[in-house]
């Protein structure tokens, strides 16, 4: 079944002829702008991708911001449209083929080839990114070289707007082929102009050494190594590589961005140092290997019949076309013969031999100029073509001045004397080196070559970046937090005893580095919250002195209570009983019972009238804490006390044994 879309006319204008790519994500087909009478490419997203209007949206966007990207080494975008459910981009038909087919029909390249190839590739990421459009997506297959010699970057804004569609997440596609794609657009899915030249220098990896740097049994393995491992150096796969361009590539595919080229344009520029440094030619792009066909006809160029021959072999030819015997000799030269008769010799005039003499002298000449003449024009192709080179690629260019350093005023005095204009939007940032006030970059960096009045922007210095530890001490855990809200640090808690007991528990006791402090972005931040006073052993003061059970307890860190209580057993002043208990656990700071004894309790024995009723006297006695003991005489009918031992006024301890005499 064929294609439906081939035959159509996409938006009344645009003539679908045949198909010429397909894949994933879209398919290619040669076209005809019939409004303009041009041939065009024309990209048509799959069907998956066209019917969500969010994509479609997105999509528009980005193919009306390449479209604004104008220059000879990027693929030109014309036009952009939805006819009847499928979205479509009219772009520059390139007649040729991609870095990737060069590839495989060469393998790796010189590095004067290669470096000659990725000078026009990142001419076209410079002016992207100057524009701020990252591709997303460099790779062979979207490096395309025409027949005419141009190599162009296709696919810009593209690889951005498929990425952003959020059912592309939901289908698991992921944009970019995972060989070129930077650490950093696989494990946060961003990136900027510094992921593109991390591609770009896999890319040139590829070229010298002709193959990529990581290969792996799956996707998801090559991407780990990206994310993990450093890209080996071009030297290492293939000797010769020069340790400039070594150097280069490393520094183009580090793992951390900002170990990078700020972007194409800075890649560009340290490139071509390099390739002068190295005194590298400008070379053309290869013409195509003709395919091996056995029915081809062989076509000989028909200037080939006036290039004349070794002069003895023309001599041969000339001797050759006389018969050795009669006959008529054929002409020769200037339309003279020499014939032969049986016994008569001819012998052709002096005349005639000097005119033939002269008429293939002039000849040669002619033939010697005819080939110093094509020798010249090739010669001067040869010339013209690589000042075409060079011009589209460095002659038209400058370099930008270093101006770091420098006051705004005079960067901008600078860049100007240089043929350069400057924006007046001037970028702030943070800087270690460069004090506030001077210039620490521009954009586009410097040495990089750019087009005469290019703009450029300074990047103006805000002094050391900075941030003042706050003071929290004494706030609750939630509310210190919210203190470094807003702050680029690495703010942790970390639970802390506190030892002087004046921080209750959850509070913040204080920080590392202490409040006030000054320090950099992304420092790290202790917060001391308080879990409380620390449990420590309680020390037995068990029959101690008061005074010394005190301070034994006081030291541990314990506060007291003193109560008193008598004893028979401990002596006065002496330590009773501790609560908490001996050697148990108890917080630090928190209160120590001890019972301290007033000796024993001593009872005054009160004074028992004689013919006291002995019921009632033991009754008082006994309220004393004391045990009555009743000795009863002549039988005690009266039941009256008439004695008591000990004697009233006597001191006896509670307990002690008082005995009546009752008669």
């Amino acid at each position: 079944m064929g294609d439906p879309i081939v035959g159509r006319v996409l938006d009344g204008r645009y003539r679908v002829k045949q198909s010429l790519a397909r894949g994933g994500m879209s398919t290619v087909y040669t076209g005809l702008d019939e409004r303009l009478d041009r041939e065009v490419a024309i990209k048509v997203m799959s069907s998956a991708l066209s019917t969500d209007p969010a994509f479609a949206d997105r999509f528009t966007r980005e193919a009306r911001v390449a479209a604004r990207l104008s220059h000879p080494n990027a693929v030109s975008v014309y036009d952009q449209g939805t006819d009847a459910g499928h979205v479509f981009l009219i772009m520059e038909l390139v007649r040729g083929r991609t870095l990737r087919d060069l590839l495989r029909e060469r393998g790796a390249l010189s590095p004067a080839l290669a470096v000659s190839l990725m000078e026009p590739v990142l001419g076209a990421l410079a002016a992207a990114h100057r524009a701020g459009l990252v591709h997303r997506d460099v790779k062979p297959e979207n490096i395309l070289l025409s027949d005419d010699g141009a190599v162009k970057v296709a696919d810009f804004g593209l690889a951005r707007a498929i990425e952003a569609d959020a059912s592309n997440t939901r289908t698991g596609l992921m944009m970019g082929t995972v060989a070129y794609c930077p650490p950093e657009q696989i494990s946060r899915g961003h990136a900027d102009a510094r992921s593109d030249v991390y591609s770009a220098g896999v890319v040139l990896f590829e070229l010298l050494t002709g193959t990529a740097p990581y290969t792996g049994d799956s996707a998801m393995s090559v991407a780990y190594q990206h994310v993990n491992s450093t890209v080996p150096l071009p030297s290492s796969r293939r000797a010769g590589i020069p340790t400039p361009i070594d150097d280069l590539v490393r520094r183009a595919t580090s793992r951390e961005p900002s170990g990078r080229p700020l972007d194409a344009g800075a890649f560009l520029a340290e490139l071509h140092d390099i390739r002068l440094d190295l005194a590298l030619p400008v070379v053309g792009v290869p013409p195509r290997r003709p395919a091996a066909d056995p029915n081809a006809t062989q076509i000989i160029p028909t200037a080939a019949a006036d290039y004349p021959g070794p002069p003895g072999a023309r001599h041969t030819a000339e001797s050759a076309t006389a018969p050795t015997h009669g006959g008529r000799p054929p002409a020769r030269g200037n339309g003279t013969a020499v014939s032969r008769r049986p016994g008569v010799e001819r012998t052709p005039s002096p005349s005639r031999d000097e005119a033939r003499r002269r008429a293939m002298a002039e000849r040669r000449r002619r033939a010697r100029l005819r080939s110093t003449v094509i020798v010249l024009v090739i010669l001067l192709l040869g010339l013209a073509t690589g000042y075409g080179a060079w011009w589209l690629t460095v002659g038209r260019y400058r370099s930008v001045p270093n101006v770091t350093g420098l006051s705004a005023s005079a960067a901008t005095q600078t860049l100007r004397d240089k043929g350069f204009a400057v924006s007046s939007a001037v970028r702030q940032q943070y800087s270690e080196q460069y004090p506030a006030g001077q210039i620490i970059a521009t954009d586009p960096g410097a040495s990089s070559h750019q087009l005469k009045g290019q703009l450029v922007t300074l990047v103006l210095s805000k002094g050391a970046e900075r941030y003042t530890i706050p003071d929290v001490a004494g706030k609750k855990a939630a509310d210190a937090a919210k203190a470094f809200s807003g702050m680029p640090l690495n703010v942790v808690d970390s639970q802390q005893a506190d030892g002087t007991g004046k921080v209750d528990k959850g509070t913040v006791i204080g920080t590392n580095p202490p409040k006030g402090s000054e320090v950099k972005r992304n420092a790290n931040v202790t917060i001391f919250v308080s879990s409380g006073p620390p449990a420590v052993t309680v020390p037995d003061v068990q029959n101690q002195k008061k005074d010394d059970a005190t301070k034994a307890l006081t030291d541990a860190g314990f506060q007291v209570t003193v109560q008193q209580d008598y004893s028979d057993s401990v002596p006065d002043g002496s330590v009773i009983s501790q609560t908490p208990g001996a050697k148990s656990s108890a917080l630090k700071f928190s209160s120590v019972t001890i019972v301290v004894s007033k000796g024993p309790e001593l009872v005054t024995l009160p004074k028992i009238k004689n013919g006291t009723d002995a019921n009632e006297a033991k009754q008082t006695l006994e309220s004393l804490g004391l045990v009555v003991s009743i000795d009863t005489r002549y039988g005690g009918f009266l039941n009256k006390v008439v004695g008591m031992d000990p004697k009233a006024g006597t001191q006896v301890r509670r307990g002690d044994t008082v005995t009546l005499t009752v008669v």
